[in-house]
């Protein structure tokens, strides 16, 4: 059974087409005022923002990227009060590892329990998300990784949980919870 992720953080981590997108896809079904900032159009039927330039290159700190994500946080997520789970798919591009969070980004990490918004991060790999949005996570939710990286960072937040990750079939996934326990979790049924 997932855990319910309403008012909580959470991430998605898993290699290209390990199942990310269906799980994130059940996780926001049927909650009352989800959004979703859908990147590679892959959300049909769900309220999203569809981004224009699908490929940011946060590489090179795309300035333009950051300011957009930034107005559509602010205006449809942290100030209608319409919103109450916020999936920001591809999270590693706008918010990459050593460096700041979007201020929009950060005002929903810090404040979300008072703002009563869940939010949802989704990356392929631990080692490129911005370290507060993992660490400050309720749920971590993981497909199978390879990186070394990815399995020193998984094994730093929990025992065995690096070699665990290794050891996953495809498109299933773990489930860590925020005492850091993890158990496996089955697929998710493709609806």
């Amino acid at each position: 059974m997932l855990p319910d992720i309403l008012n909580k953080r959470a991430v998605i981590f898993g290699l290209q087409g390990s199942g990310k997108t269906e799980l994130a896809k059940h996780l926001n079904r049927g909650v009352r005022g989800q959004f979703i900032y859908d990147v590679h159009h892959e959300y049909n039927g769900f309220n999203r923002y569809l981004v224009e330039n699908k490929r940011p290159d946060l590489r090179n700190k795309n300035d333009s990227a950051i300011a957009e994500l930034n107005s559509v946080v602010n205006q449809v997520v942290l100030n209608s009060g319409q919103v109450r789970l916020f999936t920001l798919d591809e999270a590693n591009r706008y918010c990459p590892n050593h460096y700041p969070l979007p201020a929009s980004i950060l005002v929903l990490n810090d404040d979300n329990r008072h703002d009563r918004i869940g939010f949802i991060s989704i990356a392929r790999r631990p080692a490129q998300l911005n370290t507060d949005l993992t660490e400050l996570a309720h749920y971590i939710f993981i497909f199978q990784l390879t990186g070394r990286n990815d399995y020193s960072f998984l094994e730093d937040t929990a025992i065995g949980l690096g070699e665990a990750v290794k050891k996953l079939k495809a498109y299933h996934f773990i489930i860590v919870h925020p005492d850091r326990h993890f158990e496996f979790h089955p697929p998710i049924p493709i609806k």
